[in-house]
């Protein structure tokens, strides 16, 4: 038998491996809460009346996560040479995606997002609007990334529209006043303390970009004292929330100030080998945050 040079991958696995590779670029531990939000928003929009769409629930949680994934994937084209400076393992940053391959997969993303939102009653809008948020966070002019208050903003912005997604996709009558103003402080958890505990790690990088983050301007330490006082100060205003108006949310309400003194401890205590440690203890919090709230209002009901 003879032997001759290896043949390239059939097109079958080639597109699977660029899907994959899609898949881990769009960060699925972000995709995962993401798709939590959406569903408090879902669970909160059926407390709120009689009547839920369980196929509405299901097509609006799969056209937002589509959304999402486009605005991820989107940013890892346009922050390659950051992510490279900051040592990032992502399939861009490494070489194993390739731009044109991951802007593709950014369009089919965002055109499935619109087309299946079309079939969930209230949904378009606020698939339209993240699509936006997405393109307007990463790419200029705009580039909301480039200083921390407009990246809040954006992210901000973003979370809420997760959460209203899953409202309108339930078509259960909407949110009570708690659950909602609950979901805002959790939106004000995302650009308060996400926002900046995310750069703490990419310091060398957003400054060669020429990015005006928190930690650019005024010093890693500064960055680190806004996330502290914000986690503490957001966690607080949950606790006194939850005891005031509903007390069922304190289930995601005590969450939300413990993980609070764990971002503020991480902060202001760092681990010089964990520059990251912040940021994790923020995605911690809001995982908890979020099932703890939706459980609550499913006992609840």
């Amino acid at each position: 038998m003879t032997t001759g040079p290896l043949t390239a991958d059939p097109p079958t696995r080639s597109l699977l491996s660029a899907a994959r590779h899609c898949l881990v670029e769009s960060r699925p531990v972000v995709q995962i809460v993401f798709l939590m939000r959406f569903l408090v928003g879902a669970v909160c929009g059926a407390v709120g009346g009689e009547d839920w769409s369980a196929g509405g629930v299901l097509l609006g949680g799969l056209a937002m996560t589509c959304a999402v994934m486009a605005a991820y994937l989107l940013n890892g084209v346009m922050d390659i040479a950051e992510d490279r400076a900051n040592g990032s393992r992502r399939p861009i940053a490494r070489g194993a995606l390739r731009l044109r391959t991951a802007a593709a997969g950014v369009r089919v993303l965002s055109g499935a997002a619109l087309v299946l939102s079309v079939f969930v009653p209230g949904e378009f809008w606020f698939i339209v609007l993240s699509l936006f948020l997405g393109y307007a966070y990463s790419v200029p002019p705009l580039a909301a990334k480039r200083r921390t208050a407009t990246s809040a903003a954006a992210v901000i912005a973003m979370g809420a529209s997760s959460y209203l997604a899953g409202a309108v996709s339930a078509g259960g009558g909407g949110f009570s006043k708690g659950p909602l103003l609950f979901c805002g402080l959790l939106a004000l958890w995302m650009g308060f303390v996400g926002a900046v505990t995310k750069d703490l790690g990419d310091i060398a990088g957003d400054r060669e970009a020429g990015r005006r983050t928190i930690a650019v301007v005024y010093g890693e330490r500064t960055a680190r004292l806004f996330a502290a006082v914000s986690a503490v100060a957001l966690g607080t205003a949950g606790l006194l929330l939850g005891l005031r108006t509903e007390p069922l949310m304190l289930a995601g309400a005590v969450p939300l100030a413990l993980g609070a003194g764990w971002v503020a401890v991480r902060c202001l205590w760092p681990d010089k080998e964990q520059a990251r440690g912040p940021y994790r203890a923020f995605m911690v919090t809001q995982y908890a945050a979020n099932a703890g709230l939706a459980l609550g209002l499913l006992v609840g009901k």
